[in-house]
């Protein structure tokens, strides 16, 4: 029996509590792995000619220029050595100042090999008139490989992109 104001003393031994505080450390670190895998994008590289780099670097070897009809529709040329998979036309109205982009999908013709071009044409038919816009802007987005293997779109950045 205790004897009055006897404290008891009683802990956990210490190489058990190394090995919790280790545990916790180990289980904090593979949550804040997994949590920050969502901010990291993957890397998506395409290979042209031998060379492989970033689909992002490849953004910047671009050519494209632009060709303006006299009934007034637009489209692009590829005079680069980069394939276009697919492209985005973000359309800035003249008085509203409001944008809406739209995707031209690789099925619809948007993949442009170099040295071919294409006139932007409207979902119903027809083609857009550059008259009707204070700035269009043509997109480029481009195909490459992910580190698993899969098949990624990339979109450039739009200081990749041509302006009519």
């Amino acid at each position: 029996m205790k004897k009055r104001g006897e404290i008891l003393k009683k802990a956990v031994s210490p190489v058990i509590a190394t090995v919790l505080l280790v545990l916790i450390v180990v289980v904090l670190g593979v949550i804040i792995l997994l949590w920050s895998q969502g901010f990291v994008e993957e890397a998506v590289t395409k290979n042209i000619g031998g060379e492989t780099k970033t689909a992002e670097q490849f953004c910047s070897d671009l050519g494209m220029q632009p060709i303006l009809n006299e009934d007034k529709s637009f489209g692009f040329r590829n005079i680069g050595n980069v394939p276009i998979y697919a492209f985005s036309v973000k359309l800035t109205g003249k008085n509203t100042g409001q944008s809406e982009t739209k995707k031209i999908e690789h099925s619809d013709g948007g993949s442009i090999n170099p040295g071919f071009n294409v006139l932007i044409e409207k979902e119903g038919g027809g083609y857009y008139n550059y008259d009707d816009y204070e700035s269009v802007k043509i997109i480029p987005i481009l195909l490459g490989k992910t580190k698993k293997g899969g098949l990624q779109e990339y979109p450039c950045p739009e200081i990749n992109a041509i302006t009519i």
